[in-house]
């Protein structure tokens, strides 16, 4: 994995996205609802960089957001649901907890 990606908040304020130079391999989408939640809408990741990496890298940059602002996330994007399933260091920010 290549280690020169950067993870940026999108100028609008609606998620992150992942850099490798110039190029955007990877974004992951975001809606603040309530004041208090953030949800999750969609991921994109370049097909070269799908090895999961980049899209938990993406999680991470929104976990990390919400631990920032007090919020809870609601996972609607199946990629990125499958990355809180495996990780529970995040459910301290998961909206709604599943049984391990």
């Amino acid at each position: 994995m290549p280690t020169d990606i950067e993870y940026t908040e999108m100028e609008n304020g609606r998620g992150f996205c992942a850099c490798r130079g110039n190029v955007q391999i990877g974004e992951i989408d975001i809606a603040i609802v309530g004041g208090n939640r953030v949800i999750i809408e969609h991921t994109y990741i370049d097909d070269g960089y799908d090895d999961g990496d980049v899209c938990k890298n993406l999680v991470q940059c929104v976990v990390e957001f919400a631990r920032r602002t007090g919020r809870k996330i609601l996972c609607l994007c199946p990629r990125a649901q499958s990355i809180f399933n495996r990780c529970p260091e995040f459910d301290d920010v998961r909206l709604i907890t599943v049984a391990r």
